[in-house]
């Protein structure tokens, strides 16, 4: 068992490797992508997101294959009217963050698989700060 999972990770990491050879640059993606209701700050590690009434940490680096797509792992919180308060779980929920990224424009769309649930899929530009209405 140890053996497979090596294996796995090590054609993982190749997999990895070889898109970011042949996809996007990776430093192309950096910086600020917006569009309604979202606003991603991609890093070198990952990305920090905001939705309405939501926020998300992306925590593996994005890296498109030779056709601009790319799944990527990391966390969803939901918030609430008000402030937050002591002993909210803001842990969130586990989350899947993929989608494709064509020139300036990237498709996003976040699924939570524990609760079998589609948060969205939203249309991002880079260089835009998105448009966020937090709850209230």
């Amino acid at each position: 068992m140890a053996n497979n999972q090596a294996r796995t990770e090590n054609a993982s990491a190749g997999a990895n490797a070889n898109a970011s050879r042949a996809g996007a640059p990776v430093e192309g993606l950096l910086g600020t992508w917006g569009g309604p209701h979202i606003n991603l700050e991609v890093n070198e590690s990952g990305g920090e997101l905001n939705y309405d009434c939501a926020h998300g940490t992306i925590k593996e680096k994005i890296v498109p294959d030779r056709e601009g797509k790319f799944v990527v792992k990391g966390r969803h919180v939901k918030e609430r009217p008000g402030p937050t308060r002591e002993g909210d779980d803001q842990s969130g929920d586990a989350a899947t963050y993929s989608g494709s990224i064509n020139g300036e424009t990237m498709s996003l769309t976040v699924v939570l698989p524990a609760r079998d649930e589609t948060v969205g899929t939203f249309t991002l530009t880079k260089g835009r700060t998105g448009r966020i209405r937090k709850c209230m």
